[in-house]
């Protein structure tokens, strides 16, 4: 709500209260206790809201001094309850009651919301981290101080999952309102380092498990933000760097990354899926069927955390339990195969 906008409501409800009571009070002290408080307060709120009705009070006519009180809080109180109504109707015309409904709308869509990620920062970085998960159909969760930026994501894909805050992320409150023990990872997007580490700190002390990636533009600092809590650390500038290289040095297989990323038609990606004690799991690459069965190409296997990759498996490969295949596939492929693994 605007400020100025809530500071008159606040104080139009005032002015009115202080009214409605002065006038109870006033008329309580004119009639000496002939008249009960509903009786004075009666006759207050219809003297202000001008109905007409004439004195309800019995005896008002003999009580000195009655109607000129009445005179003084007509003028008073119809002055104040102008100034209210014209408050009230600014609050409706100017959008405040309207946003405030749909703030209350997305909130209680938020704290609904279950293993989503949380995006804190809409900008350059930030807003391209959202669009690919949404495009991957992962459930998303934003917040910027840029709320203009955030409903033209929402705009953009409104049949994803998606809700946002619009306020500065490294404040707890606002924070809060994420759904954070219910997330699965954050993305620390926001411009200033200092504020990624702020926010590294903070998320981890509340949800140990969620996978935490931040952005650093300063490569001294990475290291800093691994040690604050964070699973991995990118520089923009440093991937900026390699890409140019690659540009230059590999230009074919930048080019067939960035077509695969960008083709609205198949929106082919390379994921990651890691087996449980499913199907799967006691079984080799071929008796898996992964490629007949899900259409998806396995490009390297990871056995565990500390043993090497396996690059271009062999089909007599036998997938185990705790194991992460890199996959080569479509969103709704990828996710077909999660939900089978």
């Amino acid at each position: 709500m605007n400020a100025s906008i809530r500071n008159r409501l606040l104080a139009g409800f005032a002015a009115l209260a202080v009214v409605i009571m002065g006038g109870t009070i006033g008329y309580q002290l004119i009639g000496h206790g002939h008249w009960t408080f509903a009786e004075c307060i009666y006759m207050t709120v219809i003297t202000v809201t001008t109905v007409g009705y004439g004195e309800v009070l019995p005896g008002m006519d003999q009580m000195p001094g009655a109607r000129w009180f009445t005179i003084v809080l007509l003028v008073f109180g119809t002055g104040v309850l102008v100034y209210f109504a014209s408050t009230i109707t600014a609050f409706i015309v100017e959008g405040d009651l309207t946003n405030l409904l749909k703030s209350k709308r997305l909130l209680k869509r938020i704290q609904r919301m279950k293993n989503h990620t949380i995006v804190c920062g809409a900008g350059s970085t930030g807003g391209h981290i959202i669009e690919e998960l949404l495009s991957s159909h992962m459930p998303v969760i934003a917040i910027d101080t840029d709320e203009s930026r955030l409903q033209e994501l929402a705009a953009k894909y409104p049949n994803e999952e998606f809700s946002y805050l619009v306020g500065d992320a490294t404040d707890d409150d606002v924070l809060d309102q994420a759904a954070l023990t219910s997330s699965t990872g954050l993305v620390a997007a926001l411009s200033s380092d200092k504020d990624n580490l702020y926010l590294v700190v903070s998320v981890r002390q509340q949800n140990p498990k969620a996978r935490i990636i931040a952005r650093c533009s300063e490569l001294s600092h990475v290291e800093k933000l691994k040690r604050a809590g964070a699973d991995s650390v990118v520089s923009p500038n440093h991937i900026g760097g390699m890409r140019m290289v690659s540009e230059l040095l590999r230009p074919a297989v930048v080019r067939f990354l960035d077509e695969m990323l960008r083709d609205k038609r198949a929106t082919f990606r390379i994921e990651e899926v890691r087996i449980s004690d499913g199907e799967l799991a006691g079984k080799s690459l071929r008796e898996a069927q992964i490629r007949d069965r899900f259409g998806m190409t396995v490009l390297a296997i990871k056995p565990s955390d500390d043993k090497p990759w396996i690059y271009n498996p062999d089909a007599t490969e036998r997938l185990d339990a705790g194991m992460t295949l890199v996959v080569l596939g479509s969103p709704d492929q990828v996710k077909s195969l999660r939900a089978f693994a």
